[in-house]
C-alpha cells in the first residue's frame, strides 16, 4: 500500500493538481507500546485468530460497510511536505492537499470536480498571469478532460487498495496500541503496515511506510455524515478570458 500522486491536466488552461492518496505503512504504528504477537496477545475481539491477509479483508469490508471515513497524513517535512485531509464519503470527496509549500482546496460532488487554489499554483501550472490573478483564491470547475486522475480519489478506491495491495500481505498478525487502544498490525512483504481496530468494528485506522519519506495515513470518523456540497458560482475555465 503506498500513498500515491494523482496528478490531473486539464487542456483548457493547462490545470496540474498534485494529490495524495491510498496508504503506506511500516513495521511501527505511532502508537507507544511495542508490537507484540498477536497469537500471544489474548485479545477480546477473537480477530486475533485471522491471518494478515483476512484482518485486511475485514478492514475493507467495515470501511466500505462505514461509507465515510476522514483521511489525514502525508510524506516528508519542511518544504519537501506534502500532505492531505480529505473527507471521502461514498463518490464525494472533499478537503485540502499541500504541495511544494502550496495548500490546495479540492471538492468533488455530483461528478464534478472543483478546485481552489493560489495564483502561484494556477502560474507554475502554465496559466498567464492576467488569468491566474482571477482565479487566485476562487473557486474553478476542473474541465472534464481533467478529472481522470481524481476517479482514484474515492472511497471505493482506498477500499480496493486495501483488500488488493501493490505487495504481497504476510500471514503472521502482531498487536500494537494506537492512541491508548489496541490494535491488529498486518504487515506487507514490503514492510508497509496496517493497523486496525482489535475491538468492535475492524476499521482500518492507519497506514505506514517509510519507503519513501514516511509515509503516514490516519483514518477516523468512519461512518460520519459529511457535509459536502458545490461551492457558490464557481469560475468555468471553458469561459474564462484572459483580462475579463
Amino acid at each position: 500500500m503506498q500513498i500515491r500522486r494523482l496528478a490531473t491536466a486539464g487542456a483548457t488552461a493547462g490545470l496540474a493538481a498534485v494529490l495524495l492518496a491510498g496508504c503506506g505503512g511500516d513495521e511501527e504504528t505511532t502508537g507507544e507500546a511495542s508490537s507484540s504477537s498477536a497469537a500471544e496477545s489474548g485479545s477480546e475481539s477473537g480477530a486475533t485468530d485471522q491471518t494478515g491477509p483476512e484482518v485486511a479483508s475485514a478492514a475493507a469490508d467495515a470501511l466500505e460497510e462505514a461509507g465515510s471515513v476522514h483521511v489525514t497524513g502525508g510524506t516528508g517535512a519542511g518544504a519537501e511536505a506534502e500532505t492531505v485531509d480529505l473527507v471521502m464519503q461514498g463518490e464525494d470527496v472533499s478537503g485540502t492537499v499541500t504541495t511544494g509549500g502550496l495548500t490546495l482546496s479540492l471538492l468533488r460532488t455530483g461528478g464534478v470536480v472543483y478546485l481552489q487554489a493560489p495564483g502561484d499554483f494556477w502560474t507554475a501550472s502554465g496559466v498567464p498571469a492576467e488569468v491566474a490573478g482571477q482565479l487566485d483564491g476562487a473557486w474553478v470547475v476542473v474541465p472534464e478532460e481533467g478529472t481522470a486522475g481524481f476517479e482514484e480519489l474515492t472511497l471505493a478506491t482506498l477500499v480496493d487498495q486495501l483488500r488488493n495491495p501493490d505487495t504481497e500481505i504476510e500471514d503472521e498478525v502482531t498487536t500494537d496500541e494506537l492512541d491508548g487502544e489496541e490494535v491488529l498490525i498486518v504487515t506487507q512483504t514490503d514492510g508497509s503496515t496496517l493497523a486496525v481496530a482489535a475491538e468492535g468494528e475492524p476499521y482500518p485506522l492507519q497506514l505506514e511506510n517509510t519507503d519513501d519519506g514516511n509515509q503516514t495515513l490516519t483514518l477516523t470518523e468512519h461512518g460520519e455524515q459529511f457535509d459536502i456540497v458545490a461551492p457558490e458560482a464557481p469560475i468555468d475555465l471553458n469561459t474564462l478570458q484572459p483580462g475579463a
